[in-house]
């Protein structure tokens, strides 16, 4: 018998169910940080959310940022609809861990191993160009197999960034992803056109050792020089000869990275043809807001090698090329180097919504559902997260309640507006049940989201 009274009731809005692909209006009952009852005759309880003339949708799950920990980049996030992140692609902190076990985090948190920062700097590579020994690729298979066991959702290459990784790297620890069912995550060699060369590499790994590939952020890789149609139909062939192939892409024309990167090492602007300098705007600093010149650059990157910068070097259009095909997902790419407020990149802040308000209302690339389930169902399932990604009875009460007509990003790149200005038309999000955010402002609620694990 189902209970009369529960804690939240949302009541009286559009319920997206992204398993059947159907919405009815209807009544969502929560009990303590679990989703207890969907009807569509009414419900009481404790509190009422009211949710008329609303979309009552699965919170969003961004499985590749860089939150880590970091409770403003998780402030923004949230504020976006964003209820649980998957990080550990840059670095991995067991405090931070810790820390979130026992205390909790605004937001529900897991993570990846780098394989290309976190193994490698563990058996002491410290050169990014320099491949893996014998000894080294074995140990660390050994690490990433115990960080698997612990509950890691994947392990992450990062290749533009390392390039002295191998073919024989890549195989081992694709090896040890594949006896965990878990993916490798694959940030390229190369960006724009120079990188098609690298998805074979990929798909070889692939071939070798049956593991599952996802190609992240695939709009800073491809989405340049009219290289994004090549590459889906790379990607497209790979899955009809039998390979388990997913991506995801951002939604933005410019990315961001920390101009003493591997990305702008002597030569960078060759893969974006006719670009220069003047394309990088700097992100954090002193110089915030400008664009480069040469001395500038050059500055930046011998002594303050941590300042980030836009890149203005992707192709708008494609976006929606990505959009449409079903095994692309969306992604923030959010808070990818430091991080606070006033610097960075818009994604953090707006994402999602520019996903429902931008390519769903505006530009009609996508419908309502299928746009939510490129950031609910359909990575839950690819990276495993249980009892999340859909509105379920018994899932987590992760949901965000949102105005279809309204929503809509607010966030800008540095010297045009504030790139954590949050968006426009969400009315609440719930994280396990509690309401951390109320039209646009941040509760009382700070620890409601949780450590995740496989």
């Amino acid at each position: 018998m189902k209970k009369l009274i529960y804690d939240v009731v949302v009541g009286g809005g559009s319920i997206l169910d992204v398993i059947t692909g159907k919405k009815f209006r209807g009544y969502l009952g929560i009990e303590g940080d679990k989703i207890a009852c969907i009807s569509r005759s009414v419900l009481h309880g404790k509190k009422y959310e009211n949710a008329e003339g609303k979309i009552v949708a699965p919170g969003f799950i961004d499985f590749h940022s860089h939150v880590d920990g970091n409770p403003f980049s998780a402030e923004c996030m949230v504020r976006q609809g964003g209820t649980t992140t998957l990080g550990g692609e840059r670095f991995l902190s067991g405090k931070r861990v810790r820390d979130i076990s026992r205390h909790g985090f605004i937001i529900n948190q897991g993570f990846s191993v780098s394989a290309s920062f976190v193994l490698r700097q563990a058996v002491g590579l410290r050169d990014p160009r320099r491949p893996a020994s014998r000894e080294e690729i074995r140990v660390m298979a050994d690490m990433a197999d115990r960080f698997l066991a612990a509950g890691a959702f994947a392990i992450s290459f990062a290749l533009e960034f390392v390039p002295g990784t191998s073919y024989q790297e890549m195989e081992a620890l694709g090896r040890v992803a594949k006896n965990y069912d878990r993916p490798l995550l694959i940030h390229l060699r190369k960006d724009g056109v120079e990188g098609l060369q690298y998805f074979e590499e990929i798909f070889r790994v692939a071939r070798a050792t049956g593991v599952k590939i996802h190609f992240v952020q695939l709009q800073y890789m491809v989405g340049i020089g009219g290289a994004m149609p090549r590459a889906l139909a790379m990607m497209d062939a790979a899955r009809e000869e039998g390979l388990d192939v997913t991506a995801d892409t951002v939604l933005y024309d410019a990315y961001c990275a920390s101009i003493g990167t591997e990305i702008f090492a002597p030569g960078w602007e060759e893969q974006y043809g006719n670009c220069s300098c003047q394309d990088l705007m700097i992100a954090s600093g002193i110089y915030a807001g400008q664009f480069c010149t040469e001395e500038l650059f050059r500055e930046l990157r011998k002594n303050h090698p941590a300042t980030l910068v836009m890149a203005f070097v992707c192709d708008e259009e494609a976006i929606p090329m990505a959009l449409q095909k079903e095994y692309i997902y969306v992604s923030t790419n959010a808070a990818d180097g430091p991080h606070y407020p006033g610097i960075g990149a818009p994604e953090v802040a707006g994402t999602f919504p520019r996903l429902l308000g931008k390519y769903v209302r505006q530009e009609r690339v996508l419908s309502m559902i299928d746009a939510v389930r490129k950031v609910t169902i359909l990575p839950a399932g690819r990276f495993g997260l249980k009892c999340i990604g859909a509105l379920r009875e018994g899932y987590q009460a992760d949901l965000v309640i949102l105005d279809e007509k309204k929503i809509l990003d607010k966030a800008e790149y540095m010297g045009i507006g504030s790139p954590d200005a949050p968006p426009k038309g969400i009315q609440a999000v719930y994280v396990n049940g509690r309401r951390v955010v109320s039209h646009g402002r941040l509760t009382e609620e700070r620890h409601a989201g949780r450590w995740k694990s496989r």
